[in-house]
Order: C-alpha cells, then structure tokens, then sequence
C-alpha cells in the first residue's frame, strides 16, 4: 500500500515548497477581507449560472443570487426574498410574503416576476439532482404584488430546504438580489456588498457609484483548485477557508501539517458506496452482488482515514433518522460476524466456480487520488479473503462499479431512494421504481414513509447499491473566524463570512 501511494505526496510536497511565491494575495489579517480556495477535482471554473453546479459556483450563486429561501452558517433555513411564510395544514401549499427588495439593477422585484423566474426555473432544473422532488410543484400562482404560493401535489416536509438550495436562487435578465455582488468573475472571483444602481446612498455617474460600492472593505475572493494547491495556500497563508474536502482528500491534510483544530468536519448525510453500472456473469445475480457487500470489513476500512475518528460505517441506503417503525431494511446477514460472513462468502465464490469456472477481477471505478487507492486496496484484500480479486480504474472509464459520494441536499427518503432508480442507473430494479412512484403520489405522510421504507428494503437486497459509509466532508479554517459553523448541509453561505446577512 505505502508503496503505491507515496508518489502522490511528492506533488504535495512541490506544491507546498512552490507556496512561498504564490503572490496572487497578500497577507490576511482584516476580517473584511477573506480568501477562499474551493476544491474541485475536474473543471475549476466559477460559474454560478445553468444547471449543474460544481461545488464553486453554486457557492458563487448562493452569494449573488437568492432564492425565496437561504441557508444560514449552520444550515438553518431562513428568510431570503421570502420575509415570511405559512404553510397550510395539509402540507400542501407554502404561501410566502416577500421582503421590500430590488435586483441589483435597482428594478423592484415582484410577485409576477419571481413567478415567471421560478416557473422558468424549475423547469431548467427537472433533470438536475433537485429534479425529483420538484416534480411535486402542483403550481406558482403569483397572490398579490408581494405575495406568492406554491402549490404541491403532495406533502413535502422537507420543501423549504429544497427551495433553499443554492441552485434556486433567482437571475432576472442576469441580475441576482445579493446578499453579495461579482465585481470580477475570473480565474480569481471577487464579491463585494450588495448594492442595486443606481442606488439613493451613492453619488455620481454610473462609474462613480461603482467605484464607491467595490470600495466597502466587506469583500471575499474565492478561487477553485485541486487540493493540494489549496492545501498549499492555507499552510502558507495565502487563503483563509478551504472548503469542499473529500474523503479521497485526506491524506494530503496528514502530509501538509495541517493541525486537527483546523480541520472542521461536517455531520452530513448522504450515498457513500459502490454502485454496480454492469452486471456480467457471477456479478448479474443479486445473491452474488451480496458476496461483495458481505466481504468488506467496514470498520477496518474506515480506520485507515485516522483523521476521521467518528466517521460512520453503513449497511442501509436510508439514514436511520429517517426509518420507519417495524420497517428492518438491514440485510438478513447484519448480525453474522466478520469472520462468519468472510468464510460463507468464501464457500459461495468456491461453489459457483466449481460449476461456472473462475470469476473475472471486479473493475471499481473510482478519484484519481490518494484516499481512492486507500480504499480500493482494503476492498480489494477483503475481496481477496473471500476467493475474489479487483482491479482500480478511472472515474468515466469502463467499469462494474463506480463511487457515489453524494450529500442528500435535504433530509428526504425520497433523494436517496431516487438516486437510485432507473432513470439514474442500469441496475435497477422496477419493482422498487413502482413503489417509489406510489410514493410520491401519497397525501398521507406516514403511508408515504412507509413505502419508501418497502422500497429501501427491496433495494437493499438487490444490492445494486453497496452501502460503505455516511460521506465525509471537511474544510480548514482557524477555530476564532466568525461566520462558519460546521453544520449537516454541508453547506457554507460567504456572505456571513464578513458579516453580511443574507436578507
């Protein structure tokens, strides 16, 4: 193992002895002024309009563009364009007043116009990660000039948290409504205080009262990179937050020095685990799939990340929070031991080649990074122990399985149930896409959770889904800076960074 890995630490080691002539900031000390490095292991461009948002830019739309509902440091939904609202009884309307506000061209907003806005949006964003549960607006009927409602078809308890996602935050002809301005949007992405033109407070011509906005000290720049480069502008002091840190990360935390009360890690929920996109041979019977599940020893795995001490093992799709009573969706072999499952897995494997000859080397797609090799090679000796073999490619390259490292944006049975139906993945199961559909369609709240509690059972054992672990997501920050809380979104707003409310 410490073979295959240390080569990666060499390019950490260049980046952080290089940080001493990054000069793209200077020295931070004043607390209106912060630096933020965003990972992001694919496309590091900062660009908070379309549809499916990297980590960078739907904190870059969050900061320019609100919706009728925001997030809060700690995660906490809170008034937006939205100043109040009321939720009907049966759960099925959300009538929402709006503040006194205007876009940042100095045009008031209105009812009609955040109607058409959010008409527009949801239906840009039905095959986004947000589209399934927006399936169930009913209707965006604009009340008053201040007031709006939304309309469902059925019960969403968690419906202001989908609204207060950052991809519903509103554009009206490329103008958002704050809590934060882009004065600059390029590889270095600067925002400033929010403030419409023309505005009664700034004199002047046009360029006059820009001069005198982007002058208010309460300005953030942000910029997206690969770990190591912002690992290496942290530890040189070059940025103030990093954000958007991933399991696979974690090694490079231990090799850069960074001390653990820097390094805050985020409660959330979500899918972390194998999912199989190819079913061939042995891997095409769900008893097989079991085999798989079965081998890996769970806790060994999550030890090899000693960063981590409180990261959580999983054998189910649904978070418990989220069960329902009389509903055991855990797999019949859950109370087996380690070494009970590891000889019967081995049995079966041994049967099956007996009669069908040797299994194929289990391809598992997965991160280009350090973390990523951690975990394919405990995967791949517990598989090892049970007669069988595997074998690590690319993310995007032909595999069995791949990686799902996903945050549930809300707290909704339905997102990680959804995730896993037909329309998102080839091994699938249409007794449970049924199930889920009925689902949906239920009015009454407790029937609903108790079909999706069915539907996690059948898929479960289907095991098209391999559960791992709840996911990992860290930042690094020093403990005194104001404005960030570790929170279950995972999410972190800039604006209250410098001290800005979002309304």
């Amino acid at each position: 193992m410490i073979q295959k890995i240390r080569p990666r630490f060499k390019a950490l080691t260049v980046a952080l002895a290089g940080s001493i002539c990054l000069a793209s900031c200077g020295s931070m000390k004043d607390q209106d002024q912060v630096h933020v490095t965003v990972i992001e292991d694919s496309d590091p461009v900062i660009k908070p309009v379309g549809i499916d948002l990297n980590y960078a830019s739907a904190t870059a739309r969050a900061a320019i563009a609100k919706g009728l509902v925001g997030f809060d440091e700690e995660g906490r939904g809170v008034p937006a364009l939205a100043a109040r609202w009321i939720v009907t009884d049966d759960g099925l309307s959300y009538i929402f007043r709006l503040n006194e506000a205007k876009w940042d061209d100095g045009r008031q907003i209105t009812s009609d116009r955040i109607e058409r806005l959010l008409r527009q949006r949801v239906r840009e964003l039905r095959s986004s990660r947000l589209g399934p549960d927006l399936e169930a607006i009913e209707e965006i009927v604009s009340m008053t000039g201040q007031v709006i409602e939304i309309q469902l078809k059925s019960p969403r308890p968690n419906f202001l948290q989908l609204m207060a996602q950052p991809e519903m935050g509103l554009f009206r002809a490329g103008n958002g409504a704050g809590p934060m301005s882009e004065l600059d949007n390029g590889k270095l992405y600067k925002l400033g205080i929010f403030n419409y033109a023309p505005s009664e407070n700034v004199e002047g011509d046009g360029e006059q009262q820009r001069d005198q906005i982007t002058s208010d000290p309460r300005q953030i720049t942000m910029r997206s990179e690969r770990a190591a480069m912002a690992l290496a502008r942290y530890t040189s002091g070059h940025t103030n937050l990093v954000l958007n840190g991933h399991f696979h990360h974690l090694p490079l935390v231990d090799e850069a020095g960074i001390s653990s009360n820097d390094l805050r890690l985020d409660p959330v929920a979500g899918l972390f685990g194998l999912q199989f996109i190819k079913t061939d041979g042995f891997w095409s019977l769900p008893q097989n799939r079991a085999i798989l599940t079965m081998a890996i020893d769970r806790p060994a795995l999550l030890t090899s990340f000693p960063k981590v001490t409180a990261w959580q093992s999983r054998l189910k799709i649904i978070p418990d929070a989220l069960n329902v009573s009389g509903i055991n969706a855990r797999p019949n072999w859950a109370d087996m031991t380690m070494t009970e499952r590891q000889q019967y897995a081995r049995e079966h494997v041994r049967r099956w080649e007996a009669l069908e000859g040797q299994v194929a080397p289990l391809t598992i797609a997965l991160p280009d990074a350090t973390g990523a090799d951690i975990l394919f090679l405990r995967i791949q000796s517990d598989l090892r122990r049970a007669g069988l073999d595997a074998r690590q490619v690319a993310l995007g390259e032909e595999a069995d399985i791949r990686l799902i490292d996903e945050i549930a944006p809300y707290d909704s049975a339905q997102w990680f149930l959804s995730r896993l139906t037909c329309s998102q993945t080839p091994v699938c199961l249409n007794d449970a896409d049924d199930i889920i559909a009925q689902a949906n369609a239920e009015v009454n709240l407790q029937t609903k959770a108790r079909l999706f509690a069915e539907a996690e059972v059948q898929l479960v054992r289907h095991y098209g889904f391999i559960p791992l672990a709840v996911p990992v997501r860290w930042s690094i920050i020093k403990p005194a800076a104001r404005g960030f809380a570790v929170n279950q979104r995972g999410w972190h707003p800039l604006n209250f960074l410098v001290g800005i409310p979002i309304s």
